[in-house]
């Protein structure tokens, strides 16, 4: 050890020998990281009858500077906590002991819950560092039998990824996924024991934005849980974790492509009603006129409806929505322009996209269409789920399943309009089966080193940087 790492270490032991007089310390160095040169001194409370200690509470220090070491410029913070300390300004000396008396009381609490309070086990837990889990290696991905049939794609090409992506980008993606991931379950991981319940794994899915039913939460923590314990470790679930990120990205990247074909759609259906549009309405505003005897500006509804009809440029629906929207009063035909317009745009957008349907949307619908018996549009979302799995064009994992359960939009009756959803799920489906997404995807679980001593950020953080994921 060289003389500014002993002269830091003596430095922060000086510091916490104020702390207290009853638990014994031991401090080392960790690593230097964004927050400086990290520290790790460990407390615990050793008895004769407990020699081994049940449990041990970990204060990370970060001093900047080596070459120059002070408390002045030295920070920390406990386990599990996000808030940084500076020396004198947030805890006072005399609270510190107690402090770590909480901290330990809630792990030999959980310790005591998770092995029924034997003797035995107790005596076999030292807590590890926590961030040692981000360097293990993770199981291999689950092989599931994934099918998509060449017949539902546009072109052969059509799965590999156009955008060109460096190894250094791909990198950065695979640390900031796992690095998410890893929030994610320290958020659940209250006790920082590096396990978790099976409630808490429900808590967890959710945090994620994966709502799963009863009996599927139930079969997914079983099938997750191979040692049969009922507690989850980080490496139990980093797979199945990673899956799910997975289907969140394949979900943005797939939307994001969709948004900018509606753009697309918009503008061309912009430029087609720019001339047409503006000489139909001349006419119409000249007819309402001729109609308009008492020049009042407005005319009777039923001659409106009258009108366009003769035009022969509105379709029946597109007359029959105009007259929803104004509805049974008269029309101010020199402002009318404003309903004609946005009805027309809608449609014609809505006509171009529909165009535009792929090979994967055209079967999508057909398929689900057997489900709508009465041809309502509607169907359950579990009718629909149902359909997916046993499609055999399509074999999906079970997170794929999962995760588009979670994403499809339903109606308070648990309905889904399938011939709105389809597009959406069609092209999600392709992004799960996109070549450079899988390979991506399949470097997850392997060793990825990141800065383990970041601040633990809040539920709706994560939540909101879950969201940005592949956008």
């Amino acid at each position: 050890m060289t003389d500014l790492l002993e002269r830091s270490i003596h430095l922060i032991n000086n510091f916490v020998s104020q702390w207290t007089k009853k638990y014994l310390y031991y401090t080392s160095y960790i690593e230097e990281t964004t927050s400086g040169h990290t520290f790790m001194t460990v407390f615990s409370l050793p008895t004769p009858s407990n020699p081994i200690p049940v449990a041990t509470v970990k204060v990370y220090f970060y001093i900047p500077d080596l070459t120059d070491p002070s408390e002045k410029t030295m920070s920390f913070r406990f386990e599990n906590d996000s808030l940084i300390h500076l020396v004198n300004r947030t805890i006072r000396i005399s609270q510190m002991e107690k402090w770590i008396e909480t901290i330990l009381a809630r792990k030999d609490r959980t310790c005591r819950i998770m092995f029924l309070g034997t003797e035995f086990e107790q005596t076999r837990i030292i807590n590890k560092r926590m961030d040692e889990v981000l360097y293990e290696k993770q199981p291999e991905q689950e092989k599931e039998n994934l099918v998509i049939q060449p017949e539902l794609l546009e072109h052969d090409q059509e799965l590999v990824n156009q955008f060109t992506i460096t190894e250094e980008e791909k990198i950065r993606e695979i640390k900031m996924l796992t690095e998410l991931l890893y929030q994610c379950f320290r958020q659940i991981d209250k006790d920082d024991m590096g396990v978790i319940s099976y409630e808490e794994g429900g808590q967890l899915f959710l945090l994620m934005g994966l709502h799963l039913g009863k009996h599927q939460l139930e079969d997914t923590l079983n099938r997750l849980d191979v040692s049969r314990t009922g507690i989850l470790q980080f490496k139990d679930i980093s797979s199945f974790g990673i899956e799910i990120l997975h289907s969140i990205y394949c979900q943005n990247q797939a939307l994001k492509e969709l948004r900018e074909k509606e753009e697309e759609s918009r503008f061309e259906a912009q430029w087609m009603l720019s001339t047409d549009l503006r000489n139909v309405y001349k006419k119409i505003v000249e007819q309402c006129k001729l109609k308009d005897e008492d020049e009042i500006h407005s005319v009777n509804q039923n001659v409106f409806q009258q009108i366009l009809e003769e035009q022969q440029f509105f379709t029946e629906d597109e007359i029959k929505q105009i007259m929803e929207i104004i509805g049974q009063k008269d029309v101010e035909y020199q402002t009318s322009d404003k309903v004609l317009e946005e009805t027309i745009f809608e449609n014609l957008v809505k006509g171009l996209l529909e165009a535009q349907r792929s090979k994967m949307e055209v079967f999508l619908l057909e398929h689900f269409k057997r489900q709508d018996k009465d041809n309502t549009g509607l169907i359950k979302i579990n009718e629909l789920m149902i359909a997916l799995k046993n499609c055999e064009k399509i074999k999906l994992s079970k997170v794929q399943l999962y995760s588009l359960q979670s994403y499809i939009k339903r109606n308070d009756k648990d309905s889904v309009n399938y011939k709105q959803e389809a597009r959406k799920i069609g092209a999600i489906i392709k992004k799960f089966f996109n070549i450079d997404l899988m390979e991506q995807r399949s470097r997850l679980p392997q060793h990825t080193k990141i800065d383990a001593y970041i601040p633990l950020k809040t539920p709706e953080q994560i939540q909101e940087q879950i969201k940005k994921v592949g956008s």
